[in-house]
């Protein structure tokens, strides 16, 4: 319990370094009712994961803001021709009567899109966005319960997180946020890292999907490791250090 309140003030202290640019400590320990060194810890952290440039007395917002969740109305709009090409090389792996498990994110809305062309599938998600392309096709729709999260359209919380650690499903499909110098798929959010990491454990192909944009920023909560996972599509403008790193851990698969 202490470790899951821990990482849930951590997020919430980089959502409102990021809002507002720099915090005090005092100021942030009394909002959160902790002791000042607590904070620091916490800033330490942050810092260490590019959210944060810890100063005397506070911290400010390092240029890694990308790290903190974007709006997906904003991420629907950007770079869709290497999402949807990355989205057809993926929906190649999906088995015939399959279970697939999708996660949130723009790319893996893409999957679903994909996905409408199938039939005869069993398609899990806890994202509103997710399943709506997909209604009215020849497949079994699934929409899992939980808290909503407007920010990503997904439904988190332990409802979920108990939901999908009773599945046995064929394939997931997974979305990420920043990606830099981190050893696995990360999210700016606690509640969808139980989420995701329990849609790892519940499937026996894991696939995550993501443009290479994901690589200038730092994300803030790892929700597994890299050879947790089977396969990572992408695009060419990856890194070639970060490339090099990734082959060694997993699949790296490259769009044209």
């Amino acid at each position: 319990m202490a470790s899951s309140l821990t990482i849930e003030r951590r997020n919430k202290l980089a959502q409102i370094l990021i809002a507002e640019g720099s915090v005090k400590v005092g100021k942030i320990a009394e909002m959160f009712g902790v002791s000042t060194e607590t904070i620091r810890k916490d800033l330490i952290y942050l810092d260490n994961k590019g959210i944060a440039t810890k100063g005397h007395g506070g911290a400010i917002a390092s240029g890694n803001i990308l790290a903190i969740e974007q709006p997906l109305a904003r991420k629907n709009t950007e770079h869709l021709d290497i999402k949807d090409k990355i989205a057809q090389i993926a929906t190649q792996l999906v088995p015939e009567k399959g279970v697939v498990i999708l996660d949130t994110g723009s790319t893996v809305q893409c999957v679903a899109k994909a996905l409408v062309l199938k039939s005869r599938l069993t398609i899990i998600s806890n994202a509103i966005n997710i399943v709506q392309p997909l209604s009215g096709t020849d497949n079994d729709i699934f929409l899992v319960g939980g808290k909503f999260r407007s920010s990503s359209l997904a439904m988190v919380g332990m409802w979920g997180v108990t939901a999908f650690q009773s599945l046995n499903a064929d394939i997931v499909f997974l979305g990420t946020d920043g990606l830099k110098h981190r050893n696995g798929p990360c999210t700016a959010s606690y509640e969808e890292a139980e989420i995701k990491s329990a849609m790892v454990k519940s499937a026996r192909l894991r696939v995550v999907v993501s443009d290479s944009t994901k690589f200038s920023s730092s994300g803030l909560f790892q929700f597994c490791d890299w050879s947790d996972i089977d396969y990572f599509i992408t695009d060419s403008a990856i890194p070639e250090e970060e490339l090099k790193k990734l082959e060694n851990r997993t699949e790296v698969v490259i769009i044209d």
